[in-house]
């Protein structure tokens, strides 16, 4: 028998299968999917079986010298998978591979917890524990909780029940009564941060509701099987996808469940553990190592049924897939912005295909790309208008801040907000405010001769941060001192400029100082624990305002928040990117959404400087067709998507003037090559300087290849991007990114 191999080694020069021989003895152990040691040149490497053959195709071919876990560690699914996303998305298949690896896996030791097991029947230990009571108590306690346990107990709970010491311990393991024992524990994620709840009270559903349940359920034995459920902020739309769930597990089939944001699974964590108890599993970056391999290991075991998380949990190992949700299916973090650079919903679409499963994404702002596809009948759309409850949208008023400033108010929040806010506290009621920047402000600038602090090694200027003290550029992590005096004219009027969330809480709590304030941005979330510790101190109400980025625009629900001021709608709005107004409109009517979720009506007040942009006006007036129809015009005009496709190719080099050159050779290269393979109506653009034309010290020129159907050309582009980089030798690094989500 031969493997053909893929080399764990990054680099273009191994980007193919390696056959070997497999030994006799390793025959039955060698599958697809397995993980071999094998010679390679003067070294041994670690290697994925991607093939298995009867004939050699080269002569004496090198034998695997070893099997390195007892099971395939790749399913043949992951093999399939793995090499469809390498070429789609441009990167080696090694690195596809390793998205489908266990976690941290070779760096994770088993977890122990030591345990006390009882060596007699549970009378014995009755019996005993009677006995000792009035001369060893401890000991009698221990033995009672034992025979009422029926097993073995962790020591540390056993110490906590009886006050008991090691003596004790001791004594009764001298005797013959218990044994200690270290027994492999599974690290569970969520046990510190939620308590243990009862099974949810299944919700009636509305009639909007029931008719989109029996369309969904149409998808478990019919041939549509891509749905979009377009539903208003607080429509329903995760009762119907924990109804489709529990439908597919009946059925003997499992769920994948999606979800853009971390911030967003301690809510999902409690309604799934009450729906489905001790029958799923929780996969996102910000476990630990070892609650992250843990969990994987249940999922590859069969043990989880229900598989819940951020953007890698596609790649979790579950069979038998039964239905896939992808809540928030409009998010841009569902793009991965390193290589390998997929986009989760194109693995969900292909993972889905391959079991033949159920594929329900849900947004109240869907994208572009897949309103499209419902209107060519590739995916049925679902529309819900109602909210649950017969609740009623918030109403948004839209405060022009030119106005405020000409009225001389110069503070972050309007005339109205401040009001509005003031009402809402003293009603004991909570208030979410929105605004998309972290940091305390956006940059330092000197009024007099007008020089903004810039990182040294990128083309943008540095956030000043607040906690403590400091700017920092957010690409490169670069940080240094605040500026006092500047640094080019020597002037002392050097101020900071812009928002962000601590100058926010700085501001709010000057003016409500009695009020508890928490915010959430990706500063204050670093440790892992934070986003559930944040989302559980406001569900509980122990805060009244809460102030965050895009992380809490989206699928938090808290009945308690009646008013949602969004302080800066324009931050995302100005952007030189072609998605600029549908990430700005997504967030206005995302954030919008999480006011009015209880019984108390809800308000929710805009504060703009382009009150006139349709992005804006359609977002206030809860308008998604009026945005789209305005969307679709310009994008379709321009041959943008979703009405056509994207490939950026990146090229960078220390010496702008190489980047360039390179940039414009590399152009000419691939407009011979795609001329001569039939390139139709695409077009070939650039090279032109990147929006951000610096970042780690590398200067970076972007070729822009736009046209229909492009997928039939990526080996082209693969080829010539391989070969000319391959020739010139030259210190240059060339990214390819089909159908980017940012073009900055």
């Amino acid at each position: 028998m031969y493997a053909r191999v893929i080399l764990d080694l990054v680099s273009n020069a191994v980007d193919r299968p390696f056959q070997y021989s497999v030994p006799s003895h390793l025959c039955s152990k060698v599958k697809i999917g397995s993980r071999v040691l094998v010679p390679f040149r003067s070294r041994q490497m670690a290697a994925y079986v991607v093939a298995l053959d009867q004939e050699a195709v080269i002569e004496n071919p090198r034998e695997i010298l070893n099997v390195q876990d007892s099971f395939p560690i790749l399913l043949p699914e992951f093999v399939e998978l793995s090499y469809w996303l390498s070429r789609r998305f441009f990167s080696r298949w090694i690195e596809a591979i390793r998205l489908c690896l266990p976690p941290a896996g070779d760096r994770v030791k088993t977890g122990y917890v030591e345990y006390v097991l009882p060596l007699l029947p549970e009378s014995s230990l009755l019996e005993e524990s009677a006995r000792l009571k009035s001369k060893a108590f401890r000991q009698a306690l221990i033995l009672e909780h034992l025979a009422l346990a029926k097993e073995g107990l962790p020591w540390t709970e056993l110490k906590e029940k009886t006050g008991a010491g090691r003596q004790s311990l001791a004594s009764l393991t001298n005797r013959g009564l218990i044994k200690m024992e270290m027994v492999p524990c599974e690290r569970f994620p969520w046990e510190e941060t939620l308590e243990q709840g009862s099974r949810n009270e299944i919700l009636s559903l509305t009639g909007e509701q029931e008719t989109a349940w029996e369309e969904i359920k149409k998808g478990f034995t019919g041939e549509q099987k891509q749905f979009l459920i377009y539903g208003i902020t607080g429509s329903g739309k995760t009762e119907l996808y924990l109804r489709a769930a529990e439908e597919v597990i009946k059925q003997g089939r499992t769920v994948l469940f999606l979800v853009p944001e971390i911030a967003l699974t301690p809510q999902v964590i409690e309604q799934l553990r009450m729906r489905f108890p001790g029958r799923f599993a929780l996969l996102h970056s910000s476990l630990s190592p070892g609650e992250r391999y843990d969990q994987w290991l249940r999922v590859r075991r069969g043990e989880a049924l229900v598989v819940l998380g951020a953007r890698s949990a596609v790649f979790a190992p579950i069979r038998n897939i039964g239905l896939i949700i992808m809540d928030e299916e409009h998010e841009n973090t569902y793009k991965q912005s390193d290589s390998p650079r997929y986009h989760t919903k194109d693995v969900a679409k292909w993972r889905a295909a391959y079991h033949g499963s159920v594929l329900l994404m849900g947004s109240a702002t869907p994208s572009l790309e897949t309103f499209l596809e419902t209107k060519e009948q590739k995916v049925k759309l679902i529309t819900l208008t109602e909210r649950a409850g017969g609740r009623l949208l918030p109403s948004v008023e839209v405060v022009d801040m030119r106005r405020e400033f000409n009225a001389k108010n110069w503070s972050i929040f309007s005339r109205s907000l401040r009001r509005a806010m003031e009402k809402t506290l003293s009603r004991g009621e909570q208030i979410m405010l929105f605004l998309n920047r972290r940091g305390f402000s956006s940059f330092q600038l000197c009024r007099q001769c007008g020089l903004v602090i810039q990182c040294p090694s990128c083309d943008v200027s540095l956030t000043y941060h607040s906690s403590p003290e400091h700017l920092q550029c957010h690409y490169c992590g670069y940080k240094r001192a605040i500026v006092d005096f500047c640094p080019k004219c020597n002037s002392r009027y050097i101020r900071n400029f812009g928002l962000g969330t601590q100058r926010v809480e700085k501001e709010v709590k000057r003016i409500f100082p009695e009020i508890e304030v928490i915010s959430m941005d990706s500063d204050t979330t670093i440790d892992r624990r934070a986003y559930a510790r944040i989302w559980s101190t406001f569900k509980e109400k122990k805060a009244s305002i809460l102030i965050g980025t895009q992380m809490i625009a989206k699928g938090f629900d808290f009945p308690g928040v009646t008013l949602v001021g969004i302080v800066a709608a324009d931050i995302t709005l100005h952007l030189p990117d072609f998605r600029a107004g549908e990430r700005t409109f997504q967030l206005l009517c995302q954030a919008a959404g999480r006011a009015g979720r209880g019984e108390q009506e809800g308000r929710v007040i805009i504060q703009t400087f382009t009150p006139w942009h349709y992005s804006i006006k359609a977002a206030a007036a809860h308008n998604y067709m009026n945005f789209l129809q305005e969307e679709f015009k310009r994008r379709e005009l321009l041959l943008y998507p979703p009405f056509s496709e994207i490939i950026l190719i990146n090229c960078s080099s220390p010496l702008e003037t190489k980047a360039r050159d390179f940039a414009e050779k590399l152009k000419n290269r691939l407009a011979e090559s795609l001329s001569s393979s039939g390139q139709g109506e695409a077009e070939l653009l650039g090279p032109s300087p990147a929006p951000l034309l610096k970042i780690k010290d590398r200067f970076r020129y972007h070729l822009i290849y736009k046209g229909i159907n492009l997928q039939k050309y990526t080996e082209v582009i693969r080829d010539v991007v391989w070969n000319f980089t391959k020739e010139t030798g030259e210190e240059i690094r060339v990214t390819v990114d089909f159908n980017p989500m940012m073009m900055l």
